[in-house]
């Protein structure tokens, strides 16, 4: 690939007109479902360590309803917080038809702008003094208020300093199952520079970055509407992005269905990104979890939740022989539940271990919707729980026969 990505247009996966870009940052206006997320490790000038995320969705089913929401979470990483707000725009939200929606996109090139209650949320390619777009070089403005009230905002100029990749890389070149829609587009890139400012009630820093990335996906169909079971719960997953420390990075999914003992579905797999070599493909991506955590009461889902006491994956590792990899995680901030429609984690990990054979660290985000409820998921909840914890998980078990 050389250097052909930095100059626009570019073609990611050459003759499929889905991945030319400007326009694959951009809207896909045929799709009912886009994703965009940013996320990041920042440092600030008093040498604090923060992170943050944020996703814009838009969702329009039928093409004629509008159901988007916008969310951001800041990261304390010295004292293991977190701030997360998330706003909608649906019809319940809305008063009249005549009302513009939030979220405005363009299809040419990234430009989204989503005006939520506290204030307009950005995410724009920048443009030279001759008015041309700097590819994959952005201006961001993310606002909110934290669950405890608390202003948050995130101003950065970003940019990437590796291509975008193709999920699944050359076996998949970016489409793939997601939520049992065989037409998925998705591709992520790494290696963020980030610059600007943070606020967050009061804390005000200058901020600085470098490990981050860029994730997007977009669906034909409204994403995880049911699959015709009326219940958004018939899927689930676990997403992550890891850095690691010898210039390697992979994107992880795994998908289940719920329907089905939680057995895994397509697409599960690892893609890696490096600087010297082509992104490679792993399906043999094993988990063994080692704990669990809570879902907060204090974080509402948008949908009812299907029992009062929900557990997620935490503690864990993973392995592939594919990739020779074998690695340990752990939170950096415990439980960082946020508002979307379902119950969705997501928070920044550290991850130590072995890459063919050498040994990594590195810094990461773990998302994951697979909210543990039913009687024999929390029998695994259990078996996993310290002996100071197995009488309260016991219980609950008992409750929710």
């Amino acid at each position: 690939m050389g250097d052909d990505w930095r100059r626009y247009p570019f073609e990611l996966v050459p003759g499929d007109p889905h991945f030319v870009f400007p326009a694959a940052e951009a809207n896909h206006p045929a799709c009912e479902s886009d994703t965009w997320f940013l996320a990041g490790e920042l440092t600030g000038d008093s040498d604090r360590k923060f992170a943050f995320l944020t996703i814009f969705n838009k969702n329009r089913p039928g093409q004629a309803i509008v159901a988007d929401f916008y969310t951001l979470a800041l990261f304390d990483l010295d004292n293991g917080t977190y701030g997360t707000y998330t706003d909608y725009d649906m019809p319940s939200t809305t008063k009249n038809s005549d009302v513009p929606p939030k979220l405005t996109v363009v299809d040419e090139h990234l430009d989204l702008t989503y005006d939520s209650g506290v204030g307009t949320a950005v995410w724009r390619t920048c443009r030279d003094e001759a008015g041309e777009l700097l590819p994959y070089t952005y201006d961001v403005t993310f606002c909110g208020t934290d669950q405890d009230g608390a202003e948050m905002r995130l101003d950065l100029r970003v940019t990437p300093s590796r291509a975008p990749v193709p999920l699944g890389a050359a076996a998949y070149n970016g489409v793939v199952e997601c939520f049992g829609q065989a037409t998925t587009y998705s591709y992520f890139q790494t290696g963020m520079t980030m610059t600007g400012t943070l606020s967050w009630g009061p804390v005000a820093e200058n901020v600085t970055g470098t490990t981050g990335h860029v994730d997007r996906q977009w669906f034909p169909l409204v994403a995880n509407d049911g699959g015709g079971t009326g219940d958004i719960r018939f899927r689930a997953h676990e997403w992550r992005t890891i850095n690691l420390d010898n210039d390697v990075d992979l994107s992880i999914w795994r998908q289940f269905d719920r329907t089905n003992g939680n057995a895994l579905q397509p697409f599960s797999g690892a893609t890696t990104s490096s600087p010297d070599a082509d992104p490679e493909y792993a399906d043999d991506i094993e988990v063994t979890v080692t704990s669990y955590v809570r879902w907060p009461e204090s974080i509402r889902t948008l949908v009812p939740p299907p029992a009062k006491a929900r557990f997620m994956p935490d503690r864990h590792r993973l392995t592939s022989r594919k990739l020779d990899l074998d690695l340990t995680g752990e939170p950096l901030v415990p439980a960082p539940a946020h508002g979307l429609p379902l119950e969705y984690m997501e928070g920044p990990y550290r991850y130590r271990g072995t890459f063919r054979g050498e040994p990594v660290s590195g810094f990461a985000f773990y998302e994951r919707s697979l909210a543990l409820y039913r009687a024999w998921e929390l029998a695994d909840v259990l078996d996993a729980a310290e002996p100071g914890e197995r009488e309260e998980v016991a219980r609950l078990i008992e409750e929710q026969r």
